[in-house]
């Protein structure tokens, strides 16, 4: 791995640095002191900025920047404009994202927009402040001007009324080499899985206990995982009767449930989800390349999929959700979409595609470390867009993730009437979600900052299960604070 040493003038700009110098030349290390291959220097001269990068071997180049005097000079975007300045002269090559690296760039243009900014104003700030492309930016303006209509008006005066309630069950039958979540293997009893189950249906009813003197209405509810799915027929009955008992479900705009692996769900699991309102179904092949799923370790057996869905489709539920990942396996931009078509004639009302990220805690990097692939290029990015809109897909939500291929994108794409509420919720954070179980996490949202708090859970089965009361009652003890502030 190449080494790069950042010989900062201010050092508090490393992490910004970091961020931005993985997304032109990913699986570089960054290091402060010590022997590299590299070095970036930062020098800040009165009210010019000066930037050096050498690499042993390659070329060298120095740059200077001018301050603005109408510009605070220590605000750290500013340097990071220069930085990504500097780099794309550097490497020769523009980022579609600019100098965004965060994990929700819809979320800015909303916030533009509740301080009262045009369209316009909006779009001068991506591509003059942000170095975003014209594309990236449009697409931001039409994603957030889609959710507007499910963000309720209300939220500005009444958000503590709504909420939304992620239940996670985090076991898996096998786990797939891409994936970075704490999730647990299903023993071949079970055993594992009963144990986490009976406590998960105590931390229900306990939480149900706190809310019940809110006044609070469930707006969405999500079981994710994890698989769900991996539930007995029984189960499903019974924790699906619990959130029944627990909550007031009466007042749903959205019921989802994770059925990510199509060798896990039969008609029986389905009746259930559907005898109990569940509206939204994932069922996520990731590849409809058998090459590729053996290749990630996601086992795959010829006509299950489709007959999956056929099942599905036959209970009429409103909508089904299928996911697909952009570079898995060795495959090249022609293998994708001949999986998106293959989804496509599958008829699902959405879609979500996702770019393969390289994270901590998965097979793949542990095997490789972080190299990230260059991308199929912006032609492929363009063609996918314009094949799901001849289909009638538009986008709906979006988020970014780091080490990415292309530094990437993931994002929904409905039909109309179809588009994921809760997703739609959660990467806006304008509402609270209580996270039950395992690795889920709540958001409090407080509407006099517009701010969230975050209340984590560990992540994994088996330290849930020994710590059970001690962890679950931490949580509730978060929850109820929060209700006395705002309820």
């Amino acid at each position: 791995m190449r080494v790069l040493r950042f010989d900062l003038e201010r050092p508090e700009l490393e992490y910004y640095f970091h961020e931005l110098y993985q997304a032109f030349d990913p699986g570089v290390k960054n290091v402060l002191t010590g022997k590299a291959d590299g070095v970036l220097v930062e020098k800040t001269i009165g009210m010019q900025v000066v930037l050096t990068l050498t690499w042993e071997g390659g070329k060298s180049l120095t740059r200077t920047y001018q301050l603005n005097n109408s510009v605070e000079p220590l605000e750290n975007s500013v340097y990071k404009g220069f930085l990504y300045d500097f780099l794309s002269e550097y490497f020769e090559k523009t980022l579609q994202w600019g100098t965004l690296t965060g994990i929700k760039p819809v979320k800015m243009v909303q916030k533009y927009y509740k301080q009262g900014w045009t369209s316009t104003q909006i779009r001068n700030r991506f591509r003059d402040y942000y170095r975003v492309s014209n594309d990236r930016t449009d697409l931001l303006l039409q994603i957030a001007k889609t959710q507007d209509s499910f963000i309720h008006s209300e939220q500005v005066n009444e958000a503590n009324r709504r909420i939304s309630i992620y239940v996670g069950i985090p076991l898996c039958p096998s786990k797939c080499d891409y994936c970075s979540f704490v999730s647990t293997i299903v023993d071949k009893k079970g055993e594992n899985l009963q144990r986490y189950f009976d406590h998960l249906l105590i931390e229900i009813q306990k939480t149900g206990e706190v809310l019940k003197d809110s006044n609070l209405r469930i707006d969405t509810l999500y079981i994710g995982g994890g698989t769900p799915t991996v539930l007995s027929a029984n189960q499903l009955e019974r924790l699906m009767s619990v959130l029944e008992d627990s909550f007031d479900l009466s007042q749903l705009r959205e019921y989802t449930l994770e059925a990510g692996r199509p060798e896990t769900i039969n008609r029986e699991k389905l009746e259930v989800a559907r005898a109990h309102g569940v509206e939204r179904i994932c069922l996520n092949p990731q590849s409809m390349n058998p090459q590729t799923l053996f290749s990630i370790g996601r086992p795959w057996e010829e006509g299950l999929l489709e007959q999956q869905v056929k099942l599905i489709k036959s209970l009429e539920f409103k909508t089904l959700n299928m996911d697909l990942i952009v570079g898995l396996g060795n495959e090249t931009p022609d293998d994708f979409l001949q999986s998106l078509e293959a989804v496509i004639a599958l008829d699902p009302q959405n879609i979500t595609i996702h770019s393969l990220s390289i994270k901590k805690g998965s097979r793949l990097k542990d095997k490789n470390g972080i190299v990230v692939n260059e991308g199929y290029g912006e032609d492929f990015y363009q063609a996918v867009k314009k094949r799901l809109a001849m289909t009638g897909f538009d986008p709906y939500y979006l988020y970014r993730l780091k080490y990415t291929r292309d530094n990437s994108e993931n994002i929904g794409y409905a039909k109309p009437g179809h588009e994921g509420i809760y997703n739609i919720l959660m990467m806006a954070e304008c509402q609270s979600t209580l996270g039950i179980g395992a690795g889920a996490t709540g958001n409090l949202y407080d509407p006099v900052t517009d701010n969230i708090t975050k209340v984590f859970t560990v992540k994994d089965v088996k330290t849930y299960n020994e710590r059970f009361e001690e962890i679950v009652e931490k949580k509730l003890s978060e929850y109820k604070n929060y209700m006395c502030l705002f309820y």
